[in-house]
């Protein structure tokens, strides 16, 4: 009998690289207008990073978001690495970069 493993998604899916993108100049104009001395480009650089279970969505050296590489469900984070599963956001075919943005800190009273 053979089991097969559940279909998980790499760092470099278009998904990915799009959700990256849309979110980077989601908060281009606020930061600009905010630090007009600063190179938003390198200071605020989006990146993906794989792990084991996650794709880690990060701003710079900082942890924001991390995706479910088999469910493929997009979390706020409790600490780097530690999804916040309270917060989820939703998947990558229902969220854009502009929510990634918008609720980059997304605190419950």
């Amino acid at each position: 009998m053979t089991t097969t493993q559940p279909t998980r998604i790499d760092a470099h899916d278009p998904r990915i690289t799009r959700l990256l993108s849309e979110w980077h100049n989601a908060g281009r104009a606020a930061f600009e207008a905010a630090y007009p001395h600063l190179a938003y480009d390198e200071d605020q650089a989006k990146t993906a990073t794989l792990r084991h279970k996650y794709i880690a969505l990060d701003i710079g050296r900082s942890g924001a978001w991390l995706v479910d590489r088999t469910t493929e469900e997009v979390f706020n984070i409790k600490a780097y690495g530690t999804p916040d599963k309270q917060k989820r956001l939703g998947t990558l075919d229902t969220i854009t970069g502009a929510d990634l943005h918008r609720y980059r800190w997304w605190y419950r009273c």
